[in-house]
Order: structure tokens, then C-alpha cells, then sequence
């Protein structure tokens, strides 16, 4: 089996950097770290172009994206320069509470948007974004996918991008366990600010930190039932100890992240994996029931154990928050439901294009007194708070159909529904593809709960763990001959 060039490794080299540097540099929430994930994934497809260009039989096993998934892509960031380029108002911030907006000549017949900050301002407290600051976004999260597109399908090229993604995990996931333990609110030890509630090991937000985990425990998972052909390490002593050990670690790091909804799906994942496990081996259960027995009770054992660590004893807790309501464990929470109803309302007045990327805060105090539980449940639970405004819709899905309107959330929702079908299609998936393309799956999930799927190292990760399941559900036949360097 050819090994990798030189070429290949750098890409792939370039790549990973494009994946992880971001989500270490405060998880890539920051206009600098968007903007080194933007020139770092731009060096990934320039090195994977430069593998693409020699002439090899590698060429006939890349497989592009597919022709409907690039349309929609290419659709929606015009969308997003033409409310970038054609905005109806601009916003004058540092007006009590958010600012004043003021119209604008434009043209009426495209979408438009808020010409508000680019980022906060000196002095404030508030999240500000606009359309230019969503297209840096889009682009760290486009670029290193692309890059993944034009690699080769071929063993030894999966083989070692699912090893460097597991050594990922297990580092980024390692601190972040320690962290979590520390009890520590300061990013990486060292970053404090009044916005990151409960705080978060390299995220700003303990949400969007378990999100991003459980991309990591996705791709941890199926290291372990990868095909030989792309196994990491198969080579390796006491491999699955190993991998057993880097897995637990994936698995703490995410489970103490605070979040309710990242310790609940890294359950999921959990139950899935087993279930996928087992099941090619349910005839022989009733001769290994004991042994069955014995570690469902090791299991559970060790989940009281792990209940009883702080975090995960505060995530619990918080839990009963979500039973004061019928309905609330759909939309996370009664508070939610309040932000998804004023981004609802934004909605109604401009249901095709939207009022612009990042919109929602400027058009907060204008929307809000539409639905008065808000001040009500600020009055009840926060009667200190001097300013009354929310930065996101906390619910990813029900925000952008806000910013991009019906078209634009459609034109975002298309890829995805496009992949699912693929995936339909490519069944039997394997092990190792079908945990790959759950997590993403609950990512998506998550995103109507939280604002998860803005965040480029996240959406960055969850398209190429998705393109990564469909690249193992494709079985190579052959492998092509290495591509000189």
C-alpha cells in the first residue's frame, strides 16, 4: 500500500492546523482567530490543489462536491454581500440600550441589511457582528472543507486524517477535563469576560465547548471501528487500550463542560456505539450473560462516580430547570422560548431575505416589546440588569431564518438534507461512518437550542466529520499510485 508523499503531508498537515489552532486560540470566537482560521484554511486548499495538480490515478478517485451543495453554498454567501453591500440602516451604537438605527438609501429590490460594528466596541460589553463579519465566518468554516474535497479518496490519506483528528481530541479534550475540574471561569486560565456564563476550558461558551466536544467524541468513537484499510495505528502494541484510554479522555473532557446539552448527547453517543457494537453479536448473548451483567453494572457504577464530580453534579441540577413547562426541553428552556418568540417576530416582518447577518441585537429593543414575557422574566430573575438586551436568539436555526430570512436559512438547511440523502443512499454505512455522521447530526440538533452553528471551528468540523463519514462509506477498491512530490 503506497504510502503518503511528501505533498500529501503537508496538506494534511495544513489542514488539521486549519482544524484545531482556531479552536485553541478561544475557540475561534475572536476576529483574529477567524481570521488566522481563514489563512490557514486558504493554505490547506492551496496545498491540496497542489497534490489535485499532478497527473496520477489518484485524480480518478477524488470525488467533488456535488453540484447542488456548491449552488447553495455560492447562493448564500451572495446573499450575505448583498446585505453587506445593500444595507437599509445603519446602526449608532453606545445609545442606551444598543443604539440608534437610521435609514439608508439603497437598492429595495435586493437583500439588505444593518451596517452595525464589526466587532465590539472599546469599553462595551456587547457582541456585535454585521454581514462582512459573517462572511470571515463563513469563510474559516468553507476553506478547510474545501480542502477536504480535493484531498484524495484513497486508504492512506483517511488513515492518517482520522489518527491526527484523534490526537486532536484526546489533547484538546485532556485540558479540557482538567480544566473543568479547576472549577476555573477564565478561558484557558487566563481570558475572563462578563459574557462567558459558567466560563469554558477554550470556548467562550460552555455550549458552543460542547458542541465542539462532541465532534471530537464523534471522531474519537470511530477511530475504534474504522475498516482496515483506514485504521490508524494498526500497527501499534496494545492498540485498543490505547484507544480506550484517549476515548475516556474525549469523553471526560466533554461530559464536565457544564452544558446540559453536550452532557446528553455524549450519553447518546455513547448508547450508540455500543448498541452498533454489539448488535452483529446478539446471538451470542445469552452465552455471555454474566459477563454482560457485570459491566452494565461497571458502567453504571462509574456514572455515579461521575455524577458526583462538581460538574457534572451542576449540570444535573440544572437539568430540573427544563421540567417547570411542557415544552421546555424542546426549546431548552422557558427563557428560550422568550428569544426564539422575538426572532420569530423579526421573522414575520421580513420572512424572505431576512433583516441582515447579525441583526438580532440591533432590532432587540425594537422586537422586544412585542412579547413582554421577556422584561417580565428579566424583572423576575434579574432585577439588577441596567441593560435589557440579548446579543443572540440562543437557537441557532430560529435566528437565521431572522439574518437570512426563509431563503437564506433554505439555502443553509439544503446541504445538509442533500447529505443526509447521500448518506441514505451509501447504507450499509459501517461503524465508523455512521458515528462519524451523528455527531454532526446532534450538533445540527443543538443548534435550535443554543448559538452553537455560527461558531466557524464548530460548523468547520461538523461539514468535514459529514463529508469524512461519506469518504468512509465509499469503499476504495484499489489504491492508486502515490503522487510525486
Amino acid at each position: 500500500m503506497p504510502p503518503l508523499t511528501s505533498a500529501e503531508r503537508l496538506a494534511l498537515a495544513a489542514l488539521v492546523v486549519a482544524w484545531a489552532v482556531p479552536a485553541w486560540w478561544l475557540g475561534a470566537s475572536t476576529v483574529y482567530g477567524q481570521a488566522f482560521a481563514v489563512a490557514a484554511g486558504a493554505v490547506s486548499v492551496g496545498l491540496a490543489l497542489r497534490v489535485r495538480s499532478h497527473p496520477s490515478p489518484a485524480r480518478c478517485a477524488f470525488r467533488p462536491l456535488p453540484a447542488f451543495v456548491v449552488f447553495c453554498t455560492v447562493a448564500f454567501l451572495a446573499l450575505l454581500l448583498c446585505q453587506a453591500l445593500n444595507p437599509d440602516r445603519i446602526l449608532i451604537p453606545n445609545r442606551r440600550p444598543v443604539g440608534l438605527l437610521l435609514p439608508l438609501d439603497h437598492l429595495a429590490w435586493l437583500p439588505s441589511g444593518i451596517a452595525g460594528p464589526f466587532d465590539r466596541l472599546p469599553n462595551d460589553l456587547l457582541l456585535f457582528t454585521n454581514a462582512w463579519r459573517h462572511l470571515l465566518i463563513a469563510g474559516a468554516a468553507l476553506l478547510p472543507l474545501a480542502a477536504l474535497a480535493l484531498l484524495p479518496h484513497r486508504p492512506a490519506v483517511l488513515r492518517r486524517l482520522l489518527g491526527l483528528l484523534f490526537v486532536h481530541a484526546v489533547l484538546f479534550s485532556t485540558f479540557a477535563f482538567v480544566h473543568n475540574l479547576s472549577g476555573s471561569k477564565a478561558v484557558l486560565w487566563l481570558v475572563t469576560d462578563a459574557n462567558f456564563h459558567l466560563g469554558a476550558p477554550q470556548f467562550p461558551f460552555k455550549n458552543q465547548q460542547a458542541a465542539y466536544q462532541i465532534l471530537l467524541l464523534s471522531a474519537a468513537l470511530a477511530a475504534w471501528f474504522a475498516p482496515v484499510a483506514v485504521r490508524p495505528w494498526s500497527e501499534l502494541k496494545h492498540r485498543e487500550a490505547w484507544l480506550a484510554a484517549g476515548t475516556a479522555l474525549v469523553f471526560l473532557g466533554t461530559v464536565t463542560t457544564r452544558s446540559r446539552a453536550g452532557l446528553a448527547a455524549a450519553g447518546l453517543l455513547v448508547i450508540v456505539s455500543s448498541a452498533l457494537a454489539l448488535w452483529p453479536h446478539r446471538q451470542a448473548w445469552s452465552r455471555h450473560r454474566r459477563a454482560i451483567t457485570l459491566g452494565t453494572g461497571a458502567l453504571l457504577g462509574l456514572a455515579a462516580l461521575l455524577a458526583l464530580t462538581p460538574p457534572v453534579r451542576t449540570t444535573l441540577g440544572r437539568v430540573a430547570e427544563l421540567s417547570h413547562e411542557s415544552g421546555d426541553l424542546l426549546v431548552g428552556g422557558s427563557f428560550r422560548r422568550i428569544l426564539h418568540n422575538i426572532a420569530w417576530e423579526m421573522t414575520l416582518d421580513r420572512p424572505w431575505f431576512g433583516h441582515g447577518a447579525g441583526c438580532y441585537l440591533p432590532l432587540f429593543t425594537t422586537y422586544r416589546p412585542r412579547v413582554p414575557a421577556y422584561m417580565t422574566a428579566i424583572l423576575r430573575d434579574h432585577p439588577d440588569t441596567n441593560r435589557p438586551v440579548h446579543t443572540h436568539a440562543d437557537g441557532d436555526w430560529i435566528e437565521f431564518t431572522a439574518e437570512y430570512g426563509l431563503v437564506g436559512t433554505a439555502l443553509l438547511a439544503a446541504p445538509w438534507l442533500a447529505w443526509l440523502v447521500a448518506l441514505w443512499r451509501t447504507r450499509p454505512l459501517g461503524i465508523s461512518s455512521t458515528l462519524l455522521a451523528v455527531g454532526p447530526v446532534l450538533v445540527l440538533a443543538h443548534g435550535w437550542i443554543d448559538f452553537v452553528l455560527r461558531n466557524p471551528a464548530i460548523l468547520a468540523a461538523a461539514a468535514s466529520l459529514a463529508l469524512f463519514a461519506l469518504r468512509l462509506a465509499i469503499p476504495v477498491t484499489t489504491e492508486p499510485s502515490p503522487i510525486p512530490a
